[in-house]
């Protein structure tokens, strides 16, 4: 509880200094120097520490040393108010000469006494050097090998990013479409099977009339992966295409990341990837069951090909000896729809690019934005 004096010549507080486990307490008043309290505490504990003099201590303040002995210790704890505590508690710190060099030449003993460990340069010895060092580089060949698993194993794959074409109506659907296709876990299970990155999943300028004009681009592969664009929007620019067309031509398009050519080997590819995309997409059903899918462990036993009439013989005498590669890639070109055939038709793969420059983008849009205020008026 705090008390009020103003006569600081008989204070009624008193100073408590705290030194290596002891406490010093003496009266507080106007007259109290830093100088008189090192003194003070010097001879409270000049039994248990002889060697202790008034210059060895450190006397703090708030986090400080203070360092000038003729401070007023009243003026500093007290101030000019007049206003005082009971009682104040400062800590001192500090050793004697005599302390300081015992520790030092104890720690220089110590130091010359502390054991040291030598190579022990017998036979037998470094043979054992030689099997520990054997030992550390397997163990850390192990370690950077199974941290180059782990990073392996932490590898995803997929699209990029994704693009759409500026100046054109409805821009948040277009990305929405396109960021679907790109997130579709059936289609990144599919990709992340073969291993596929693609690095754009970009928007293609509906150039043309699908099932009129001679040039008519559905989708395009650029660089085996490095690009891939849709056409995602109706000729007129007023809608999209329906999302299940839209994705048959991405299938088509993953499979020219491996094959560039419409040849047998690619339409079983292609055939392949619309069946994994759609049997993986867990969202859809009960998933993908795993199982041994991989085309390397297929069996290459020779079949018999041709067209057969049941009760009867083949139609064709001079048959030919197939594989069970060959007649799967035979047969997913006999089971191309209409649909296929239009999308190889219209794929941009080999041809020279249809991007159109913004310009030309710009003048559609216009066109657009013309056809729609006359349609309000």
């Amino acid at each position: 509880q705090s008390t009020m004096n103003n006569d600081s010549s008989n204070p009624t507080c008193t100073l408590a200094i705290s030194y290596r486990g002891m406490k010093v307490t003496f009266p507080l008043d106007g007259d109290t120097t830093l100088g008189r309290v090192k003194d003070e505490v010097v001879c409270s504990v000049a039994e248990s520490f002889p060697d202790i003099t008034g210059s060895d201590l450190k006397i703090m303040y708030r986090g400080k040393v203070l360092l000038d002995d003729s401070i007023n210790m009243w003026g500093l704890l007290v101030g000019s108010k007049g206003k005082h505590k009971q009682s104040y508690r400062l800590m001192a710190t500090g050793s004697s000469a005599a302390e300081i060099q015992q520790r030092n030449q104890k720690f220089e003993t110590d130091a010359k006494n502390a054991p040291r460990i030598r190579d022990d340069l017998t036979p037998r010895g470094m043979a054992e050097t030689a099997t520990r060092q054997r030992l550390a580089r397997h163990m850390m060949n192990e370690t950077a090998r199974r941290q180059q698993n782990a990073m392996n194993s932490e590898e995803t794959y997929g699209f990029g990013r994704v693009e759409i074409l500026p100046m054109l109506p409805e821009q948040q659907k277009a990305k929405d479409i396109l960021n679907s296709l790109a997130n579709d876990p059936g289609v990144l299970a599919c990709m992340a099977k073969h291993k596929w990155n693609v690095g754009c999943l970009a928007e293609l300028y509906p150039e043309g009339k699908v099932g009129e004009s001679e040039v008519c681009v559905m989708g395009l592969n650029e660089n085996k992966g490095q690009r891939i664009l849709l056409r995602i929007r109706t000729d007129d620019l007023r809608g999209f295409r329906k999302i299940l067309s839209i994705r048959k031509v991405l299938f088509h398009e993953l499979a020219h990341n491996v094959h560039s050519e419409h040849d047998q080997e690619f339409f079983k590819l292609m055939r392949q990837v619309e069946q994994e995309c759609n049997e993986m997409d867990w969202t859809q059903g009960a998933g993908y069951a795993g199982g041994q899918t991989d085309n390397s462990s297929e069996s290459y036993q020779l079949y018999e090909g041709g067209t057969f009439v049941l009760g009867g013989g083949k139609s064709n005498p001079d048959r030919q000896r197939m594989t069970a590669r060959e007649l799967a890639a035979r047969a997913a070109m006999m089971r191309m729809t209409a649909e296929d055939m239009e999308i190889e038709q219209n794929c941009g793969c080999g041809r020279p690019s249809h991007t159109p420059s913004p310009q030309a983008v710009d003048q559609e849009s216009h066109k657009y934005k013309k056809g729609q205020s006359n349609r309000q008026n």
